[in-house]
């Protein structure tokens, strides 16, 4: 412990008491490049699991939502098929959200141009196949961006970390 005083008064505070303030505002990025591969999907969802370890559970599950829908459509829809593309994932934690950078080499696509809501009324046979998991990802995110940077599909999605 350290002490000193400043125009009379006593401190005790430890030397590092104020490490929460500046863990607060330091930024933790983790990148990992996965071949788009079905099989590979259980990897990227533990990649995204262990750089948010120890986070609350509920943004956990809205990342790893997130991060899977992202990866099978790149697969199934994308590529049409398992390839050895590459597939980038980056986790950022920040001081107030975590962002999911998810970039892929697949045909041009900004999932988030036509974001319908299901009707819940409608019979699951009326309801349309797919879709549904792009729309749960725009509804639990802060933000949602898409932009094509040269031969890559660029998406960031932002959730809140409460």
């Amino acid at each position: 412990r350290s002490s000193g005083s400043v125009e009379g008064v006593t401190s005790n505070r430890h030397p590092y008491s104020d490490w929460g303030t500046i863990l607060s505002r330091v930024t933790i990025q983790q990148t990992r490049t996965f071949r788009a591969r079905l099989g590979e999907a259980t990897n990227v969802s533990a990649f995204v699991e262990s750089a948010v370890a120890g986070m609350d559970a509920r943004l956990v599950m809205r990342l790893r939502l997130a991060v899977e829908e992202l990866f099978v459509n790149t697969v199934t829809h994308g590529h049409g098929g398992d390839t050895d593309a590459p597939v980038d994932v980056t986790v950022r934690i920040e001081s107030d959200h975590v962002v999911l950078i998810y970039e892929d080499t697949a045909p041009a696509f900004n999932p988030f141009a036509v974001v319908e809501c299901p009707d819940p009324a409608a019979p699951v046979e009326a309801r349309s196949v797919g879709r549904l998991g792009v729309f749960l990802i725009t509804q639990l995110a802060k933000r949602c961006d898409y932009a094509r940077v040269g031969e890559r599909n660029c998406i960031t999605v932002e959730l809140p970390v409460r």
